[in-house]
């Protein structure tokens, strides 16, 4: 039996999320077990391993929203069958957390720490183009409204497979809301920073730059510069764990994102409506 369970996310005191596991844990496998909690840590872009502690590592965590570690729990007597296994994740934030069991003891463990800490269970997220069907459908009333398409230019690394996925999926959701979009991928003739620099100075109204773990376009720099020269908006997407040093654009906000670039869509949709409405305002943010 496996089984992944979302919950409505809460704020717990010191201690309380700690007591809870080891309470539940004691009614499965008896008094007499230890157990191990592993947080996962990305020490440098592409890599990831896992710290590996004790329970009283989870007497600080108090905030659900923000969980992510693995609890296993092994009982002291020998001729029992197997490891407690629990994994507690991310979902949307300020909306749910999921926590997965592997096993028919896991799962009676799992629904026993959610009834002591008085969790309420939630439906299972919906995908990222999904939950935004609402928000999607607005933004096509907005655009026929305004009668304007607007054009944009996304920067990545597109030599890294991973990378290009996740843009694959951003490009959907642009299409889903008629923004045309233009990249450096396709093949040309000439340089690479001539092909970019000519696509980016095309007539777009704004730049999305991808930045994940695997690190950043060779072009970046010179991309986000001339955008910003031109007055273009400057939408950045930022993997968890990857690294960017802002320099001379200090003042540039960026919408992070973990796993998926889905996380992103809310912010993305809300960046595009802000840029649609002011083309239809007859904005002077363009140079």
């Amino acid at each position: 039996m496996r089984a992944k369970l979302f919950y409505r996310p809460k704020v717990l005191q010191i201690g309380e999320l700690k007591d809870a596991c080891e309470k539940a844990i004691s009614a499965v496998l008896g008094p007499d077990f230890t157990i191990k909690v592993l947080y996962p840590r990305h020490p440098s872009p592409g890599v990831t391993d896992e710290v590996k502690l004790d329970a009283e590592s989870l007497r600080p965590v108090v905030d659900l929203n923000n969980v992510d570690f693995t609890m296993t729990a092994r009982p002291q007597d020998s001729q029992s069958h197997g490891d407690l296994f629990l994994m507690f994740q991310r979902g949307v934030q300020g909306k749910s957390f999921g926590i997965y069991a592997n096993d028919e003891r896991s799962f009676r463990c799992l629904e026993k720490i959610a009834v002591s800490l008085g969790l309420e269970q939630t439906e299972e997220p919906m995908g990222g183009l999904e939950a935004l069907e609402t928000r999607v459908a607005a933004l096509e009333k907005t655009a026929k409204d305004a009668g304007t398409n607007p054009r944009c230019f996304i920067s990545f690394k597109f030599d890294d497979p991973a990378t290009a996925t996740q843009v694959n999926c951003l490009k959907r959701l642009l299409a889903a809301v008629h923004i045309e979009f233009l990249t450096g991928e396709q093949f040309e003739p000439r340089r690479i920073e001539d092909k970019v620099k000519a696509r980016l100075r095309a007539d777009v109204d704004f730049l999305i730059a991808v930045i994940s773990k695997a690190g950043e376009s060779k072009w970046i720099r010179d991309e986000i510069a001339d955008a910003n020269s031109r007055g273009l908006w400057i939408v950045i997407l930022l993997e968890e764990g990857a690294k960017f040093d802002k320099g001379i654009f200090g003042t540039l906000e960026y919408v992070p994102f973990t796993v998926a670039i889905e996380q992103t869509f809310p912010a993305v949709l809300e960046g595009v409506n802000f840029i649609r409405a002011d083309i239809s305002a007859g904005g002077t943010r363009k140079n």
